[in-house]
């Protein structure tokens, strides 16, 4: 394949990038907004979000009608369960995981600080 070949296979592929990010957007969303629509999205549709999850819905809940016209997806990132800490008290709501997961969430647990080296590491695992 000659280079000029190569430039338009790879000039075809930038102009379909360039096609995506004209469709693309983000936004940022504070934690208390997380937590109210975890628990308001909970109350209205029986759903729990993990904080990402809560996320996505909350930016597709700012959007406009004419914005929602379009196809979306709201992508759950993480069983909420992974962030039990933050959504059992949101909703009320205790074991909302599977039985093995709730086994594992209960086992006792031990957490150490260390630096971010790989030094760190290796003398902890020793």
């Amino acid at each position: 394949m000659s280079g000029t070949q190569q430039y338009g296979a790879h000039a075809g592929a930038l102009s379909s990038v360039r096609e995506i990010r004209e469709q693309l957007s983000a936004d940022s969303v504070d934690d208390a907004t997380i937590r109210t629509r975890i628990g308001e999205d909970f109350m209205r549709y029986g759903r729990e979000w993990c904080p990402h999850t809560a996320t996505a819905a909350e930016v597709y809940g700012r959007l406009s009608e004419t914005e929602r016209r379009s196809p979306w997806v709201v992508v759950a990132t993480a069983h909420p369960a992974k962030f039990n800490e933050i959504v059992e008290p949101i909703i009320g709501k205790t074991g909302h995981g599977s039985a093995s997961l709730n086994r594992l969430l209960n086992l006792p647990q031990h957490a150490v600080d260390l630096p971010p080296t790989l030094e760190a590491l290796a003398a902890a695992l020793e």
